[in-house]
């Protein structure tokens, strides 16, 4: 919330991180859930269906991008030392060094 403040010049309310750190990622899962669980083969002009293999790729195509995070937090998780809470806390906070202080404004 203090980076978001920097960027635009005020305090966001509270209601924004509810909405950054619960509403967006579980509209994002139930959006994805909704069309794989309604998905139906790709077809042209209502006669031709296209292959297994051509939906195949589609799909490749389209997970290759989403799945980069998942994988990473998973296996950043696996690699880490302590306890899950443990790992998740020092995943999830942010490191500040000197190369950030540039960004302050000179009255913080």
């Amino acid at each position: 919330m203090d980076d978001v403040a920097r960027m635009i010049g005020y305090r966001p309310l509270p209601f924004m991180k509810w909405c950054w750190a619960v509403v967006t990622p579980l509209v994002c899962v139930g959006i994805f859930v909704f069309h794989v669980v309604n998905y139906k083969p790709l077809t042209y002009n209502k006669t031709y269906v296209y292959p297994w293999w051509g939906d195949a790729i589609g799909w490749v195509l389209a997970l290759s991008s989403m799945l980069c995070i998942p994988c990473t937090v998973l296996y950043k998780l696996l690699r880490c030392k302590g306890s899950l809470r443990e790992r998740w806390q020092l995943l999830t906070t942010p490191i500040w060094g000197h190369h950030h202080l540039e960004y302050l404004t000179p009255e913080a």
